[in-house]
């Protein structure tokens, strides 16, 4: 398959697994691209995409934004942006691939069992610490936010607005670090503009198929795909390994 058209049928698939379930584009996307286009082009290019959705989810919804709680997270967030920079460009190709994987069982584990977190003290700061290094290191950084927005008992309206807001706020930062350093490459860059179109299509049918769905049993299908996904970038990452 051409590598483009991999990417789109990938990016596709990822928005629509989080216009259903509401959360996981980048845990679909980056271990998959990852196989494709490489670790960090992946990286890089969901950040971007998912950037853009985001946006538009934060403005449609910018009435609902919990700003207390929003505000509560994000300086931690922003605290661990330049660790994750810097683990994505020193670590080699298949160190990275391990730890998309890795990333995205444990967080698979995490969203799937639902665990909670104290709303308050040092883990809510280690979650949005964990959060930032994630964003720069392997764009997986949902989870220990949701967990940490979960602590907070926010409504669901208010859930879904105050985390597009922090993803928004927090991936410009992210991108301009990845220019900065040289991994927004061309390739990179490529895949981020074909994978616009693509995240629009995958949100369009997502948002008209959810009706037709049980939400509870879609989502078991996600992290089943999840699961499956990390699974194949850990045997990429061991064929790289020898």
């Amino acid at each position: 398959m051409n590598l483009y058209l991999f990417a789109f049928a990938v990016i596709t698939l990822a928005a629509f697994a989080q216009s259903v379930s509401g959360f996981g584009f980048s845990l679909v996307a980056v271990p998959l691209l990852a196989m494709g286009v490489g670790p960090q082009p992946a990286v890089v290019a969901a950040t971007v995409v998912s950037m853009c959705m985001n946006g538009v989810t934060a403005y449609a919804h910018r009435r609902h934004v919990d700003v207390p709680a929003a505000r509560r997270l994000l300086l931690s967030v922003l605290l661990g942006l330049p660790l994750g920079l810097l683990a994505l460009r020193l670590l080699p190709d298949y160190a990275l691939v391990a730890v998309i994987a890795v990333v995205t069982l444990g967080c698979t584990v995490i969203v799937w069992r639902g665990w909670r977190i104290s709303p308050t003290g040092w883990a809510l700061r280690g979650a949005g610490l964990l959060s930032g290094l994630l964003t720069t290191a392997t764009a997986t950084n949902g989870p220990p936010l949701v967990a940490a927005l979960q602590a907070m008992r926010l409504e669901p309206r208010a859930f879904r607005a105050t985390l597009a807001l922090l993803f928004v706020t927090v991936s410009p930062i992210a991108v301009v670090g990845f220019a900065l350093t040289g991994l927004l490459t061309p390739l990179a860059a490529a895949v981020a503009g074909i994978g616009l179109p693509a995240a629009a299509l995958g949100g369009w049918l997502g948002n008209r198929l959810f009706a037709s769905f049980d939400a509870s049993s879609f989502r078991k299908v996600v992290l089943s795909a999840l699961v499956i996904s990390s699974l194949a970038a850990l045997a990429n990452a061991a064929t790289g390994l020898s």
